[in-house]
C-alpha cells in the first residue's frame, strides 16, 4: 500500500496491482482527529490493510461513502458495524449480482439524488451519477476535489482504459460523463482507479475522448475497437471492456486491459 498526501489529514490508501499488473485501485481517507471517513473500502483484502494502518494511529473508522457496490470497492463493508454507510438507493441491485445474502452490505444512509454532510472541517456532497454502474455517486469535496468512481478509470500509471458500462446501458455512461464534465472545471480529479488529474486541459479531453467514444458505440453497436481508434484517432485501452460494451461474450469484470 501507498499512502500519497492530497491536503492535511486527505490522503489516498493506492494498490498499484488490484486488478492485474496494469490497474489498481485507490481508497481515499479523511481524518478528523482520532476518526476517519473512508470513499470506498476496496477488495477484503485491501481494507484489512488499511484498517491495520489506522488501528496502529488509534483511528476509528467511523464512516464510509461507497461509489458504487462492485466487489473492488465495497469489499470491507461486512468488517464495518456501527459505522454510517453512505449508499445509492441502488445498492441493492448492483449488490444482488454478486452476492446470494447482501443486507448486512447495504448502505444505512441513502443517497438519493443529492445530499451533503460535514466531516470536520470539509464538506462533502455525493450526487447520484449511474454511468458505469446504476448505483454510481460521485463525490465533490470541499468543491475542490472530485472523487470519481469508475466512470473514469485509468491504469495506476495514467493510461485512460475505455469505459465500461457494467450495466450495459451506453446512455447512462453518456449521462454521466456529462455530468462530470459540467462539474469538473477548477477541481482536481481523484479517480477510484488511476492517478491524480490535476491539469484541467487533460481533464477535458479526457472526457471529451470518453464522450466520443461512448456516441460511437451507441451509433455503431457491432464496431471493434480498432475501428473507433482508426476512424477518431483517439486511444483508448482495455479491448474485452469494449467487447463487453457491445455485448459480446465477455464476462463481466473478465478484463484484459492492452
Amino acid at each position: 500500500m501507498e499512502k500519497i498526501e492530497i491536503s492535511k489529514n486527505m490522503y489516498l490508501c493506492r494498490f498499484e496491482k488490484a486488478l492485474g499488473n496494469f490497474v489498481g485501485l485507490n481508497v481515499f481517507v479523511i481524518q478528523n482527529g482520532n476518526k476517519a471517513l473512508l470513499i470506498d473500502t476496496g477488495f477484503e483484502h485491501n481494507y484489512l490493510e488499511i484498517k491495520e494502518y489506522l488501528n496502529k494511529k488509534n483511528i476509528e473508522i467511523t464512516k464510509t461513502v461507497v461509489t458504487h457496490f462492485h466487489p473492488d470497492h465495497m469489499g470491507g463493508l461486512k468488517h464495518l458495524n456501527n459505522v454510517d454507510i453512505y449508499g445509492s438507493e441502488f445498492a441493492k441491485d448492483t449488490l444482488k449480482k454478486f452476492n446470494k445474502k447482501f443486507d448486512h452490505l447495504l448502505p444505512n444512509i441513502i443517497v438519493e439524488k443529492e445530499l451533503k454532510f460535514t466531516f470536520g472541517k470539509h464538506t462533502i456532497k455525493l450526487e447520484e451519477n449511474k454511468g458505469h454502474s446504476i448505483d454510481g455517486i460521485l463525490i465533490t469535496i470541499d468543491d475542490k476535489f472530485l472523487y470519481v468512481g469508475d466512470d473514469m478509470v485509468f491504469s495506476h500509471k495514467g493510461v485512460p482504459l475505455v469505459p465500461l458500462c457494467a450495466d450495459r446501458n451506453i446512455e447512462n455512461h453518456i449521462l454521466s460523463i456529462e455530468k462530470i464534465y459540467k462539474n469538473y472545471k477548477n477541481k482536481i480529479i481523484i479517480p477510484s482507479h488511476g492517478i491524480i488529474i490535476k491539469n484541467q486541459s487533460i481533464i477535458k479531453k479526457d472526457l471529451e475522448d470518453r464522450l466520443k467514444y461512448l456516441k460511437y458505440v451507441q451509433q455503431n453497436p457491432n464496431c471493434s475497437v480498432e475501428e473507433f481508434k482508426k476512424n477518431t484517432g483517439i486511444k483508448l485501452f482495455g479491448e474485452n471492456n469494449h467487447k463487453y460494451n457491445t455485448n459480446r461474450e465477455v464476462k463481466q469484470y473478465d478484463v484484459e486491459f492492452k
